[in-house]
């Protein structure tokens, strides 16, 4: 075993104790008002901090497609990311609002006994952070657990950590509000894959295909002063292209990495792409309608046999 596998699973052996103990409550911080994230993209509760260890609970609501694990990569991905910006949030001694910019996330998912989830519990910390050559950069370890406690998954996330005027010089400001949805009003997040029409350019092994650009209020929460693709989004579109291989009617992702090189913006078509490497991984790449890369997934995933 070498040395970072075992750097991991002491990482994931240490949250998964404190993940037993009871968190205290922070009264001091309102971490959601820290980060620059926001419901219907957020949706955690009982976020508690307890000696920098962060809490929370969320539950599943994004379609699983062909996905046979208990919630989507994607929406794993998705809340993870959220609970290790979270957790950013209460290493930064700045207490003011941050956006937290994933540059790359790695996440494993395990086998478990439970056959349904109504809900998950995370726990998350921040294992170091270091100087980049313009913005901090933080190391996030973020473990999933089920309602019965078992570890269902850990992602380790690497981010960007920019105050509000760093975000805008950089990113850009929309020129108007982004509208907050009602209560009750259908979350983009529920059902984000698209329609797509696929192109095999290598048989069984490789294939391509364009989405069309998604609408402002897809990105709804992401970000409130700047609309911007979610990898998670993103992430959900390209899993699903897996479903088109031979055997892969339904499927288990066990693990993704997966490196981010810029958002696409509202109304942006996005290119992607998927070559089957080898039996049981895919490597599925996006680029914006200018040809420059998005993000790159690399994929393991194993067909589920019914």
């Amino acid at each position: 075993m070498n040395t970072t596998q075992t750097k991991k699973q002491e990482q994931a052996a240490l949250l998964e104790v404190t993940a037993s103990e009871k968190p205290k409550r922070d009264s001091m911080e309102n971490l959601l008002e820290l980060i620059g994230e926001s419901a219907p993209y957020v949706e955690v509760y009982d976020v508690t901090v307890d000696n920098g260890v962060v809490h929370s609970k969320f539950r599943p609501e994004q379609q699983r497609y062909a996905e046979t694990t208990l919630m989507s990569c994607s929406e794993g991905l998705r809340t993870m990311a959220v609970h290790g910006v979270l957790a950013c949030a209460a290493a930064n001694p700045a207490r003011s609002k941050h956006y937290y910019l994933a540059t790359r996330a790695d996440i494993q998912v395990f086998p478990v006994h439970a056959t349904t989830a109504n809900s998950f519990r995370c726990v998350g910390r921040v294992n170091r952070i270091d100087q980049s050559k313009r913005f901090p950069l933080y190391t996030v370890t973020v473990t999933c657990f089920t309602e019965g406690g078992e570890r269902y998954a850990v992602t380790e996330v690497e981010c960007i950590g920019l105050n509000e005027e760093q975000f805008v010089k950089l990113k850009g400001a929309d020129a108007a509000p982004a509208v907050a949805l009602v209560p009750g009003q259908h979350s983009p997040y529920v059902d984000p894959v698209r329609p797509m029409r696929i192109d095999w350019t290598q048989p069984g092994e490789a294939l391509r295909t364009t989405l069309d650009g998604f609408r402002h209020e897809d990105f709804a929460g992401h970000f409130a002063i700047r609309a911007m693709c979610p990898v998670s989004i993103l992430g959900g579109n390209a899993f699903s292209l897996l479903r088109h291989f031979p055997g892969f009617d339904a499927y288990q992702i066990t693990r993704c990495v997966l490196t981010c090189d810029r958002a696409s913006l509202p109304g942006e078509p996005l290119h992607l792409s998927c070559v089957r490497e080898r039996a049981d991984h895919f490597v599925v790449t996006a680029h914006n309608s200018k040809g420059k890369l998005l993000s790159t997934f690399h994929i393991d995933a194993r067909a589920h046999r019914l």
